[in-house]
């Protein structure tokens, strides 16, 4: 006798989820990993060229990282309690569960080992990782929405009174990190000067030859000449200078390559003109086209 489509649709859903957290759980792997490889080149960089700690953002953010800690452990031994009581009851358990389990698993780890290096008073960001970042609206969302599902019968799983469990902690957390994020974001706007020195040493002259490609094309290295501007007069000297490529030196030694290339067919100095910048002149126009 076939299977029913009542009895198929649930097992259906429920290997949708098994797969949606095996992929979170991979991907959460991967960023951890190259996370923590981020942070231990830029700790001998740091080390390196003598910088010290920020020591400042850690003891300001001791406090909430207490709070966010705990809840991460909280959910950690949630899943991982329920795991092992549903191996002891039925001797089965669910691939999903064992996937979100280890993602929280993984995240607390790497939450401590931050909080770790922040009381070590290793070189210490204000904001938290991204990929932390990530996992906890990530999960906030997804058992916001299954915890939805329940209620309006529309999904069942074992796994449901975890969801509804660890919900709050999730809430939590997202709240702290929102509430930290504003409180930066009005820290730094307390703490900017509202005058500058005419005398101080503007970094900005060679803005544009050191900046990006997405920089130039976003227009980006153009923004610290608008603050200035918007906080004291201009001068000639705040304007970031030419960048090497366009000097004249730079342009006529491009031209002579251009001729030397040439140089078998003879060529008007128009026409070397032309084939020596309409490269630049045609990167220029998209640039300012977008």
């Amino acid at each position: 006798m076939p299977p029913s489509h009542d009895f198929q649709h649930p097992m259906e859903r429920l290997q949708a989820l098994d797969y949606v957290r095996a992929a979170a759980f991979a991907v959460l792997l991967v960023w951890t990993l190259a996370e923590l490889v981020k942070r231990r080149n830029r700790h001998q960089e740091a080390a390196a060229a003598g910088y010290g700690a920020d020591m400042v953002s850690a003891q300001q953010r001791g406090g909430a990282a207490s709070i966010v800690a705990f809840c991460n452990a909280s959910i950690t031994l949630l899943h991982i309690g329920l795991s092992v009581l549903g191996c002891w009851k039925r001797q089965t358990i669910s691939p999903g569960l064992v996937f979100q389990s280890s993602s929280w698993l993984l995240a607390t780890l790497f939450l401590l080992y931050c909080n770790h290096e922040s009381a070590a008073g290793v070189v210490v960001s204000s904001n938290w990782p991204p990929v932390l970042v990530f996992w906890w609206f990530f999960s906030f969302l997804s058992e916001s929405l299954l915890a939805s599902l329940h209620l309006l019968c529309l999904f069942d799983s074992a796994t449901v009174v975890v969801d509804f469990a660890s919900l709050p902690f999730c809430t939590v957390i997202c709240l702290v990190v929102v509430a930290m994020r504003l409180s930066k974001a009005n820290q730094k706007e307390l703490n900017q000067p509202l005058l500058l020195r005419e005398d101080a040493d503007d970094s900005s002259r060679d803005r544009l030859s050191s900046s990006g490609w997405w920089s130039r094309l976003t227009f980006r290295w153009l923004n610290p000449v608008f603050e200035k501007g918007h906080k004291v007069r201009l001068e000639l000297e705040h304007i970031p200078s030419v960048p090497q490529s366009e000097t004249a030196e730079q342009s006529y030694a491009l031209l002579q390559e251009t001729l030397h290339k040439q140089k078998p067919e003879p060529m008007p100095l128009r026409e070397a003109i032309i084939c020596a910048v309409w490269t630049p002149l045609v990167t220029n126009a998209v640039f300012a086209g977008q």
